[in-house]
């Protein structure tokens, strides 16, 4: 499987609230705008709560280790956040995710 076909289960996971789909490591880095994790665990413990939501408008741009998404996340008052994150896939599997956004 290649880069792009992990970030596409990645997501659609996601949005499914399907945990099995994700293919993230155990010990997963993850840095936002609202916090860091150092475990697919904590990660998961903290952000599940916005799964089965979809992600519009989606773009990727793979090359390397690394693939690039773009994706609009509708927010509870019906406005849409932009969002952009940096996947990083080693060996098949998402070792770290950096997210870029505008805190409100």
């Amino acid at each position: 499987m290649d880069n792009l076909e992990i970030a596409r289960k990645y997501y659609k996971g996601w949005e499914t609230s399907n945990k099995e789909l994700l293919n993230v490591s155990t010990d997963l880095k993850f840095y936002s705008p609202d916090g860091n994790f150092s475990s697919a665990a904590e990660f998961l413990e903290q952000c599940w709560q916005f799964s089965g939501i979809p992600m519009n408008n989606k773009i990727f741009l793979s090359g390397s280790d690394n693939v690039c998404v773009k994706y609009d996340f509708p927010m509870p008052d019906g406005a849409t956040k932009p969002i952009i994150e940096w996947l990083t896939i080693k060996d098949g599997v998402i070792t770290e995710i950096q997210v870029f956004y505008e805190k409100s």
